[in-house]
Formats: structure tokens, C-alpha cells, sequence
């Protein structure tokens, strides 16, 4: 992967734009991490807490013990994200768009970048999409197809894109739809405002 991300950075830019954007956007709209922001180059629950630890899940997970890596609920989320993945996850609530306008902006700084550069985009990246898939996996089950689905829809997109060609914008869009948690499902798991 890292080799590919090296090789074709704008491919992977829109492929992983368009999963990571997918996701996020398929959480609750009442999700705090659907609601990030960035302030001062810092990632922030909408109560200006910081995003990117374990802790961010502990709103909807129980913490039963206190090694995180042997806990099913969290072990995913071990390592506290960095800056970048973290600014990565605000921004895809965005839309696709606004998440290849970021890499473009942060990570993808020529037409083939250097293995260190490569390495960097993937490590951001693959942390990214870890704690989104993981968020929507406690709401939606392991068994979900739908990143499945929209992590390999997206690569025929992200093709399309490179080359300049149309995409059915609106399919995706009505797919994204009829896959988003149900409005109401986070206030379920998470009774008590933030």
C-alpha cells in the first residue's frame, strides 16, 4: 500500500477521501465525531475537548478493564491519533471534496512522492479510517457490509476522477443515505449531553 500511495498519491487521495468521507458521514448526525472542528490546528469535540485519544469512544463503549488492548470495545483505538489523522477525521465530515482539498493541501505534494512521504500519507490515512470504521462498527455491527461496499465503490470512483471522467455523484449520495445511522441511535447509546 505504501508503495501505491507513493506511486499514485492523487488516486489515493480520492479513494481515501471518498471512503473516509463515507463513513464519518454515515455516523448519526448527532455523533460529537461527525461534529469535530479544528481550532488552532487542534481537533475538538464541539465542547472544545480534544479528539484523538481511546477516550473519545468511552461516550457509547464501557471500559471494563484497564488494559485497553485487551478490550474489544477499544483496542482499535490504542494509539492516540496524530494531528493530521485527527484534522482528517473533522474534515471528511465535510464531504469527500473537503477531504481531498486537505490531502492535497497536507499530503500529497507532488505527482509521485518519496517512500518517507508515501509512508507519512499512509500511516495518517490507515489511523484515519481505523477509528471511523471502528465508530460505525459499534453502532452498525462487524457484519455491516456497508464499508465493504463503499471502500471498493470508491475505487472505481477515485479512477474515474483521476482520468477526469463523470461519476454517478447522485447514486453515491443516495447509497450514502440509505446507509447512515438512523438519527437518534448516538443519544440511545449516550443518553446525557456532552
Amino acid at each position: 500500500m505504501v508503495e501505491l500511495v507513493t506511486r499514485h498519491p492523487h488516486w489515493f487521495a480520492a479513494w481515501l477521501s471518498g471512503f473516509l468521507s463515507d463513513v464519518v458521514r454515515s455516523l448519526d448526525p448527532d455523533d460529537p465525531w461527525r461534529n469535530l472542528a479544528i481550532v488552532e490546528g487542534q481537533t475538538v469535540h464541539p465542547d472544545k475537548s480534544p479528539f484523538g485519544t481511546w477516550v473519545d469512544a468511552s461516550d457509547i463503549v464501557h471500559v471494563s478493564i484497564e488494559d485497553i488492548r485487551a478490550d474489544l470495545g477499544l483496542a482499535a483505538l490504542e494509539k492516540p491519533l496524530s494531528d493530521q489523522s485527527a484534522q482528517l477525521v473533522s474534515v471528511a465530515a465535510h464531504g469527500w471534496d473537503a477531504a481531498l482539498t486537505w490531502c492535497e493541501a497536507n499530503m500529497v505534494k507532488a505527482a509521485v512522492l518519496s517512500p518517507e512521504q508515501g509512508a507519512d500519507f499512509f500511516k495518517t490515512a490507515s489511523s484515519a479510517l481505523r477509528w471511523v470504521i471502528h465508530r460505525r462498527r459499534l453502532f452498525s455491527g462487524i457484519e455491516d457490509p456497508f464499508v465493504q461496499v463503499s471502500g471498493v465503490a470508491w475505487i472505481m470512483r477515485a479512477d474515474k476522477m483521476t482520468s477526469g471522467e463523470p461519476w454517478d455523484e447522485a447514486r453515491a449520495a443516495r447509497h450514502l443515505q440509505a446507509n447512515t445511522v438512523q438519527p437518534g441511535t448516538y443519544r440511545q447509546f449516550n443518553p446525557s449531553p456532552e
